[in-house]
């Protein structure tokens, strides 16, 4: 006997099926990437977009991250990254052609398939991305890192002692003391009595602990009147955190590899 289906049920699927597809995602296919196209594409990312994107395409100060952006991870030969390029005009002033955004398209997927990759690497992530002169004029400018290092001093032969550049790169972020040549110093002031200088052993906020001169382990409560000076040799190191960009870290890590 022949099934009836009430016009209700209908209408409930005609309701269902728009909702289901909509809530579905982008497509699920991987594009290839032409890498004749991707060649041209990096070209085109350096002339136009590092600078706020960053050398990996993995953002920066000025820019998001183009690696995890829906629009790029969409996108099919530009039909995404294109109309999100126009409709921010202002911040990108670049005048790109179409056949320009396919060659940029192809870039960026390149650029995702890589930290697809990467996410259980089995060689050390490439991080020699910069630019070794430009990170040579950072070292001795901006980045002030010639104040306390040499490259014919305590750097001659840092490639040799250097397993590799991604430990450099860890290194030049955040560096470690060597107790045998440096330590974190401090000179506690009580209310009363002279200061008490020493190595650092533990602070928080509400006490200070030092061994002095003579291996003695002295500790101070932080109560009023109590003043703390710390001098940590890393703290230069610490503040530069904040001043970093992807390529100013990526150009000094590309020429100190140069220093063998």
């Amino acid at each position: 006997m022949p099934h009836r289906i009430s016009g209700a049920c209908i209408w409930t699927f005609s309701l269902v099926l728009p909702v289901s597809l909509a809530a579905q995602g982008g497509p699920t296919d991987r594009p290839a990437v032409d890498e004749a196209a991707a060649a041209r594409g990096r070209g085109l990312y350096a002339q136009h977009c590092i600078n706020c994107h960053g050398s990996t395409a993995k953002g920066g100060p000025n820019g998001p991250d183009l690696i995890r952006s829906t629009a790029v991870l969409r996108d099919r030969l530009g039909a995404s990254i294109g109309p999100a390029i126009r409709e921010k005009a202002s911040s990108h002033a670049a005048s790109l052609t179409q056949a320009q955004i396919v060659d940029l398209s192809h870039f960026l997927r390149q650029r995702v398939e890589a930290v697809t990759r990467n996410r259980t690497p089995t060689a050390p992530i490439d991080v020699l991305t910069g630019d070794p002169e430009e990170g040579r004029r950072y070292f001795n400018g901006a980045g002030r890192c010639s104040t306390c290092h040499s490259p014919t001093g305590d750097f001659a032969g840092l490639r040799t002692r250097t397993s590799d550049a991604l430990t450099l790169q860890q290194r030049v972020l955040f560096p470690t003391l060597t107790r045998s040549t440096k330590r974190v110093e401090v000179t506690v002031t009580p209310p009363s009595g002279p200061p008490v200088s020493g190595t650092l052993e533990r602070i928080d906020n509400f006490s200070v602990a030092l061994r002095d001169d003579a291996g003695d382990y002295r500790a101070f409560s932080r109560v009023p009147g109590v003043t703390v000076d710390v001098r940590d040799p890393l703290t230069a190191h610490r503040q530069l955190l904040d001043q970093y960009t992807d390529e100013a870290i990526h150009d000094v890590v590309a020429y100190l590899w140069t220093i063998k």
